[in-house]
């Protein structure tokens, strides 16, 4: 299979599980979420909204989301659950909004799916003077030697970046700003293991290997549960944010 078509199969894989993805998938960490929205800000898009773990904690900031989701899996759980979010059934390269209409778009861990010239453009359009874009990707950032076996279950997991590592990103560095957000998450083995039954690596796994690595996995978050006595095991994560201020085109 072709990469691009391999890229587009895993980007449309979600909503095979959206219920699941809603349930397992961790919430950005409010810090996070703070630094992405603009001051005084009260529209922002939410692109790649997904099932809506972003659009609700911007809901709750009390401003108006205009989440931008494909797959209608997905939109048809966010609207169940973020009832007040205006929805849209589209992608990042045609944002079905008007022009300078919202004060920033944002994206969790959806961006690097989207066609990177045509969503650019599109941000671009509707953004007001002064707004951003803001990006973020919660990842593991592991710690302890456990931890890193489990984060190599993933067969996708890379080491997050160290901080100041030099990284020109796609972004112009005069119009561009970066920050990280540590947190942890404290899960069960069964929650970590559906979880991983989220990501669209693991979806697209052959049985035998999806078993033999949630497995593993389940191994290694009992071992530090009977390790600290407790019936959940802390899993160091960090979330990787950036803010982009479109300068002229």
């Amino acid at each position: 299979m072709d990469p691009a078509r391999a890229r587009s199969d895993r980007a449309t894989i979600f909503g095979l599980n959206a219920e699941s993805y809603d349930r397992w998938r961790p919430a950005c960490p409010d810090e996070a979420v703070d630094w992405l929205v603009p001051p005084g800000a009260s529209v922002v898009a939410d692109v790649g909204a997904g099932t809506g773990k972003l659009t609700g904690a911007l809901l709750e900031r009390g401003l108006r989301v205009e989440a931008v989701e494909p797959d209608v899996r997905m939109l048809d759980v966010l609207r169940r659950v973020h009832p007040r979010a205006r929805t849209h059934n589209a992608g990042a390269e045609e944002i079905p909004l008007g022009d300078t209409s919202v004060d920033a778009v944002l994206a969790a861990d959806a961006w690097h799916w989207f066609p990177f010239e045509q969503a650019v453009a599109q941000t671009r359009r509707v953004l007001r003077p002064g707004g951003w874009l803001g990006l973020v990707w919660s990842m593991a950032a592991p710690i302890e030697p456990w931890e890193k076996e489990l984060a190599a279950v993933d067969p996708s997991y890379a080491p997050p970046p160290e901080e100041g590592a030099d990284d020109e990103g796609p972004f112009p560095a005069e119009e561009t700003e970066t920050a990280t957000f540590r947190w942890v998450w404290r899960t069960t083995p069964g929650d970590w293991c559906s979880y991983l039954e989220t990501l669209s690596v693991f979806v697209l796994m052959p049985a035998r290997e999806r078993g033999e690595r949630l497995r593993r996995a389940h191994a290694l978050v009992s071992g530090a549960c009977r390790a600290a006595g407790s019936a959940t095991a802390p899993v160091h994560h960090q979330a990787v944010c950036v803010r982009w201020r479109p300068g002229c085109p």
